[in-house]
């Protein structure tokens, strides 16, 4: 097929992506600080760092503007409502003294943005028995994880599980295919799976003395705070080498070289955990299918994503595989670096944006990292472990190692978030070493 076919495809698939959703969000969003109290995820940290990196560009476009003209008159501060990248940029029409309010202004608009993508992704996405993909048919989107709030006082004789079987039923499930995160006098939230079209006819038919709001769960909610910063760090690479181990003698046996030697032996793992409805598997072969069925869709995603980024003339020197056609790219997929274009210079987007050019979105496509994956699957098969050095495996010097490269791990835990299959992913950390050991990690 020839190489021209693909950026057709692509095309396409972006023009999905874009027009999938009219309408979706509607009535029933959470603002910011809403889904925040309900949910502490990955969101607030990166929601932290991105405006950070605005900031940053801000403040030295004013000093490059003061340099230049001292004497200027500053500009007002009424500002006209236009594009998403002048509300990004309005953060510099706030004095000093509104930092906060500016921040937070600046954060509900990238919430925005991030819910409409979350609703446009979970119309369009589409999973069948080999490969996923996009549809511009929203009845034929694979169901996603929800999360889903009733709100108001309740009537004084119903319980709180009165109040998630209610749910349950407005959506047709079993009352075990949901996961309860709290339950009040005022307020029930929980998370269960269905299709984007069945949130909106359930929440815009509910008549219900309480409000009923359903919004998808988004890709970086998924990823547990702090997870990024650990895989990106020295010490969860490996091998692991202190610089002062250099000058130490091999048969040393200082307390240096027996914490690098155990920082080393630890088995790195990203921990997945599946939406409800889909877990609770009879045999492990049917979780093994699973991961696997997930490992090829961010494979094909990534190739995707490696196509698109290369130029015409290279471009023409690849056959595209048949299998590919309709497949989204993984960096297409993932909210950071496919909603928030409009905010340019970031130093946070740009980190993401390398994570794939350098990880599973380039020509090398992590294949050394996907070869030696090994899964372990938990009590349940409600969740299962992605081991990237397993400990009865060859020696970390022996063999490039799964988690010996930052871009890999970063891009593989992106990937997994957006999959609909995944409820949540996190990095397991080595406290059963020792202080020594975390405080070794915590330092980088």
């Amino acid at each position: 097929m020839p190489s021209n076919i693909s950026r057709i495809t692509i095309l396409i698939v972006l023009a999905v992506l874009t027009c999938a959703s009219a309408g979706a969000g509607g009535d029933g969003a959470l603002n910011l600080s809403e889904f925040q109290r309900v949910l502490r995820t990955g969101l607030d940290g990166e929601l932290a760092k991105i405006a950070d990196g605005s900031q940053s560009k801000i403040h030295q476009a004013d000093q490059r503007e003061d340099q230049r003209e001292i004497h200027t008159k500053r500009r007002s501060n009424m500002r006209r409502r236009t594009t998403n990248q002048d509300n990004y940029e309005r953060q510099d029409s706030f004095p000093s003294s509104q930092s906060s309010t500016s921040q937070s202004f600046f954060e509900e608009h990238v919430w925005d943005d991030l819910l409409q993508f979350a609703w446009k992704t979970a119309y369009a996405i589409k999973r069948d028995e080999h490969r996923l993909s996009v549809t511009s048919n929203p009845e034929e989107a694979h169901p996603c994880p929800f999360l889903v709030c009733t709100r108001g006082r309740k009537h004084p004789e119903l319980d709180g599980d009165s109040s998630v079987q209610d749910i349950m039923a407005l959506f047709g499930k079993p009352h075990e295919d949901s996961l309860l995160l709290s339950s009040s006098h005022n307020e029930t939230c929980l998370i269960l799976t269905t299709t984007a079209v069945r949130a909106h006819q359930v929440t815009g038919s509910y008549r219900g003395s309480q409000s009923l709001v359903a919004v998808p769960l988004l890709d970086i909610t998924k990823i547990h705070a702090g997870t990024i910063d650990e895989v990106s760090s020295r010490g969860w690479s490996i091998p692991y080498t202190d610089q002062s181990d250099q000058q130490i003698p091999s048969s040393d046996t200082s307390s240096t070289k027996n914490e690098t030697d155990a920082i080393n032996e630890w088995e790195r793992m990203i921990v997945v955990d599946l939406v409800p409805g889909l877990g609770g598997m009879k045999e492990e072969a049917e979780l093994l299918e699973v991961v696997n069925n997930m490992m090829a869709d961010i494979q094909d995603m990534g190739e995707v994503g490696w196509l698109r980024s290369m130029d015409e003339a290279d471009a023409e020197k690849y056959v595209i595989d048949e299998s590919l056609v309709g497949v989204p790219a993984l960096s297409d997929m993932f909210s950071l670096t496919s909603s928030l274009r409009s905010i340019n210079d970031n130093a946070r987007i740009t980190f993401w944006h390398d994570s794939f050019k350098n990880g599973i979105e380039s020509e090398h496509a992590c294949n050394d990292m996907f070869s030696t994956l090994f899964v372990k699957p938990r009590a349940g098969y409600y969740s299962y472990d992605l081991v990237m050095n397993p400990s009865d495996g060859p020696p970390p010097q022996d063999y490039e190692s799964s988690a010996s490269n930052p871009a890999c791990v970063t891009s593989l835990i992106a990937a997994i978030s957006t999959h609909p299959y995944v409820l949540s992913v996190k990095a397991n950390f080595p406290i059963y070493h020792g202080w020594h050991v975390a405080q070794k990690l915590d330092s980088f």
